[in-house]
């Protein structure tokens, strides 16, 4: 059923999404002909307008993309679970962690599409075949010694960064629909509620992680007082441990914000 509900949610978001992402690759095409062709250093006087057009709309497509994207994840969210849709979503043999795991599965998969098709167009305005081949040349050398350096744990640890940003993300999310699900809490003034939840949550999470750096700081400064000096193995050791440590605070975070959700969800839910 959480299949069902994901391919459900991904063609209704989709209906908004994708021909954002369509506009957004076609400026960058139009304004690569404009530049790659020579045209727009050319152009000069009324006959430029077309290409102040062409970049101004890809600046603001550009900007919609995100902001579109932020805006459709609350509304989906809202208006499925929380609004007149309500009803018939909890009418749906499925359970609120089900419903719940479709609607973040979906948020965090548009977020990620998003960040690709913007660094896309901006790969298209830029593409240059030289540029491009000496990037990928310095890319590939980059890897290729990391490597050769420490081996395997190079990898290892592109692979932990790629899943701390993932848990991130997924947090972010957690926290903003546990900031609606509060506000839907109160009978007046939910959105503003739900605003002064997201902003006490992100508080309280800044001042953990504040907390917490602190305490590694200090940890840090006394190993330098006793003189310690870590070799290669150490140092990759205390690397790990630093990415998979943050990860798991975004991993408690992101746990308590979807059972806030899911509780309220399940228990105080109002839907009048």
């Amino acid at each position: 059923m959480l299949g069902k509900l994901m391919k459900y949610e991904i063609k209704a978001t989709a209906r908004t999404l994708i021909p954002l992402y369509i506009a957004l690759l076609a400026f960058a095409i139009i304004n690569k002909v404009f530049i790659g062709t020579g045209l727009a250093d050319k152009l000069e006087g009324f006959g430029s307008i077309p290409f102040i057009l062409s970049i101004f709309g890809y600046g603001c497509t550009m900007a919609a993309v995100f902001i579109v994207t932020f805006f459709v994840i609350i509304q989906r969210f809202y208006k499925n679970l929380l609004g007149d849709e309500g009803y018939l979503m909890n009418t749906l043999p499925v359970s609120t962690i089900t419903n719940l795991t479709s609607k973040l599965s979906i948020a965090g998969f548009w977020n990620i599409v998003s960040a690709f098709v913007a660094i896309l167009s901006i790969l298209i305005m830029a593409f240059d075949p030289i540029a491009f081949s000496n990037f990928f040349t310095e890319m590939f050398k980059v890897l290729s010694e990391g490597y050769s350096e420490i081996g395997i744990q190079f990898y290892i640890i592109i692979f932990e960064i790629i899943i701390l940003i993932l848990v991130s993300l997924l947090r972010f999310l957690a926290m903003i629909y546990a900031s609606i699900a509060i506000g839907h809490l109160f009978s007046k003034h939910r959105i503003l509620s739900a605003f002064g939840a997201f902003i006490a949550l992100n508080f309280i999470t800044g001042a953990i992680s504040t907390a917490i750096a602190i305490a590694f700081s200090i940890v840090g400064r006394r190993f330098e007082n006793i003189d310690v000096h870590l070799n290669n193995g150490s140092a990759l050791l205390v690397a790990h441990g630093f990415i998979i440590g943050i990860t798991i605070f975004n991993l408690l975070f992101f746990l308590a914000y979807f059972i806030i959700t899911t509780y309220i969800l399940k228990n105080k839910l109002n839907l009048e």
